[in-house]
Parts: structure tokens; C-alpha cells; sequence
């Protein structure tokens, strides 16, 4: 898949450099992907959904390298050190940054690829800043989520408040041993999202075990809304 790279300027946080992929053949849609903790655009949780996604379905593929990551990121010595400084950066304000950098990010799709249908795939942290997103992005047509969870209130308010207004259709992976985010606490985000049409992926294994057919599965069920 060929690769575009750009930078859009002055959104949330800063600068944001971000990579297009678009297929070989006429594009039907384009999703806006996002990564993990620790990673960026380039890692291969990021990479196969992409080849999947423009491969298979004729999709364009657009991500960026989120605060603290990639090209954004500081050294840090300490693999713990990343989850400190992004919990702080999510407490502190991160939420509404990253809800106006996607939705700078979906108006640079709309500018790429006119009229056409844009859908949303992240997971794990993805899942985290997706919904937030979502939330006030009703235009999205579909999205992937999942490994990823919320408690009953007073617990995530962010989640909680988000959730319901997450209105296209979700695919949500689930893990059943996931020893990030367990089960009940996906089982509660799934059921508090506001989607009337919800599938839910539900697997045996661990947080990063997520199989190349649920992979597959989930991208066809973006592409079917496109």
C-alpha cells in the first residue's frame, strides 16, 4: 500500500504528523485508525488492520502519532512512565485535545476524499480516545473497538458520560482473559455504548491475542457500512 506522510498544524496538542495508505484500486471509504499505548502509526497493531482494510476492502487508511508517542514522544527511560504521563495528560484536559485533534483529523479525510464515508477503527487505548471522539462525531458511518473497559459510576466519569453517545455501528473485540482491562469492565462498556446495531467479538486469550480473523472480521464489518 502506497504511504502519504503530512502534518496537519496547530490541532489540540500541537502538531500532528500522520501517514495516509490508500489502495491500488478507487477508494470506497476511508478510516481513521488509531494506536495503543506505547506505540504509534507505525507498529503492526496499526499496520494489519491497514493492509486488511486497503487490501481487501478498498479502503484508504489515515493515522497519526497521538501526544507523548511517536515523533511526539519524549525519552523516557521507564516503560511505566508513559502510562503515568498519559493518565496526567488525560486528567489534565487530554480529552477534549484529543476530541478536537480527530476531528481535525476528519476534516483532513473529508478534504482527501470528498463525499466519501468515513469510518473509526482503535483499539485498547484506541478504544479510550475513540469514544471520546465518537462521541461527538456523529458523522462517522461504523467503527471497531474494543479491548477496553469502563466501571459504574463514580468510576471512568469519562467513559460513563461518553459511551451513550457513541451512536454508528460497533464491532467490539472482546478478551475474555484480558488481564489489562477484565471482563466485566468490557462487558459494561459494550452494553453502555449507544449504538443500536453492537457485535460483539468475544474470545478467549489475553489482551494482545486478538486473532487475524477477528481482525478480519472486524474490517469487513466496517467496510459493509461504506
Amino acid at each position: 500500500m502506497h504511504e502519504e506522510q503530512g502534518v496537519l498544524e496547530e490541532a489540540g496538542a500541537g502538531a500532528i504528523p500522520l501517514s495516509i495508505w490508500a489502495p491500488t484500486q478507487p477508494t470506497r471509504g476511508v478510516v481513521l485508525v488509531g494506536h495503543g499505548l506505547g506505540v504509534d502509526r507505525y507498529h503492526e497493531t496499526v499496520q494489519k488492520p491497514a493492509r486488511i482494510l486497503t487490501g481487501t476492502h478498498q479502503l484508504a487508511v489515515i493515522a497519526c502519532d497521538l501526544p507523548l508517542h511517536g515523533l511526539r514522544a519524549t525519552a523516557m527511560n521507564d516503560p511505566m512512565e508513559i502510562v503515568d504521563r498519559w493518565q496526567a495528560f488525560w486528567a489534565a484536559g487530554g480529552v477534549s485535545v484529543l476530541q478536537e485533534e480527530w476531528r481535525a483529523i476528519q476534516l483532513h479525510a473529508q478534504g482527501q476524499f470528498p463525499e466519501l464515508p468515513i469510518g473509526y477503527f482503535g483499539l485498547s487505548l484506541g478504544t479510550q480516545y475513540g469514544v471520546a471522539f465518537l462521541a461527538v462525531a456523529s458523522d462517522i458511518v461504523a467503527a471497531v473497538l474494543g479491548l477496553f473497559g469502563s466501571r459504574p459510576l463514580p468510576l471512568t466519569p469519562v467513559m460513563n458520560a461518553c459511551a451513550p453517545r457513541v451512536v454508528c455501528p460497533v464491532y467490539f473485540i472482546q478478551k475474555q482473559q484480558d488481564e489489562i482491562h477484565p471482563l466485566a469492565t468490557s462487558e459494561h462498556l459494550f452494553s453502555t455504548l449507544g449504538s443500536p446495531t453492537r457485535t460483539l467479538d468475544s474470545s478467549p486469550g489475553g489482551h494482545t491475542e486478538v486473532s487475524s480473523a477477528s481482525l478480519e472480521r472486524a474490517c469487513a464489518f466496517i467496510a459493509t457500512h461504506m
